[in-house]
This record gives C-alpha cells, structure tokens and sequence, in this order.
C-alpha cells in the first residue's frame, strides 16, 4: 500500500508540514529548465527538530533530484528518502519556487512504507540562516539554466508528474 505525503513547504526558514491553499494558476516544467537546490533545518509542530535536503531539476531531458527529511518527533527518527523524481515544476504566481514530485520511501518511526510527496522549495534570497516563527535554519538556491539543464520533451502534464497532491 503506497501512502501519500500531501505537501512539504521548504523555504530558507521554515519548513511545514501544512496544506495551503492552491493557485489558480498552471503550474509548468519551467522552459528553459533549472535547478534548485536546499538544506537545513526546523523545529516541528511538537517541538522536534526536523533536518532536510532536497534538491532537483531537469538534466538531460528528463528529471533528477533527492529529497531527504529526517523528523526526529519519532524513536527512531522517521526519515523520508525518494527513490524516484516524478516531476519539476513551477507556478508563474511564485516565480523563485519549484516543486519537486516523487516517490520515497519512510524508515523509522511507524516501520517502512512507500509514499508520494509533493515537495515546494523557494529561494527568498541570500543569506538563508536562522529564522522563521517555529525557528530553524538553512538555504534555498535556484540556479540558472545551462546546457545540461534540458527538460523531457514534450513535457508531461502537472496530473502526469504529480497525480492527486496538491499544491503546496
């Protein structure tokens, strides 16, 4: 049974494990294609610390990336792995943010299970660092295009890279 991971909201300070309302905008593999590339941590809703890294892009013409969070609210920590990058997209209303889609995996916590997530990373500029209500630290970089950064072709849709999840 694959469980799904409804959203995850990474920004330089604050990573959250809320739903937010959608835009009402398409959300694209952004052409030309980039990358974006983030890591730190936060303190969770139960006072936890929660480290991550993630990052993803096009290369090559298809899709690439890691996402990585450990909470450490479980014994032993939960810790979500991909294993798969399903999309890279963007939404014209937020136009330093990408969502990275995917498959992974949870370790720890409540045992071993498949999972779906939907990943939203934003680069609010430099430094990244300590901040943020619930505190944390870290930083969120999207990078330029280059020749290597080519996307799929032709690209998939939101429903084919994403299915179900929301936006973040």
């Amino acid at each position: 049974m694959r469980r799904t991971i409804y959203t995850l909201v990474a920004t330089p300070l604050l990573l959250a494990g809320v739903l937010t309302a959608g835009s009402a905008y398409a959300h694209f593999v952004p052409a030309p294609c980039d990358f974006i590339t983030s890591g730190g941590w936060v303190i969770g809703d139960s006072a936890q610390f929660v480290n991550f890294g993630a990052h993803g892009g096009c290369k090559h013409g298809a899709f690439w990336g890691h996402v990585n969070v450990l909470d450490h609210k479980y014994t032993p920590p939960a810790h979500l792995r991909s294993t798969n990058i399903t999309g890279y997209l963007m939404d014209p209303a937020f136009p330093n943010a990408r969502d990275i889609c995917g498959e992974g995996v949870v370790d720890g916590g409540a045992g071993s299970f498949p999972v779906t997530f939907r990943v939203r990373m934003e680069d609010n500029g430099e430094p990244g660092g300590p901040g943020g209500p619930a505190g944390g630290g870290g930083n969120v970089q999207l990078h330029k295009p280059n020749p290597s950064t080519t996307g799929p072709n032709p690209a998939p849709t939101e429903a084919q890279m994403c299915g179900t999840l929301p936006t973040p």
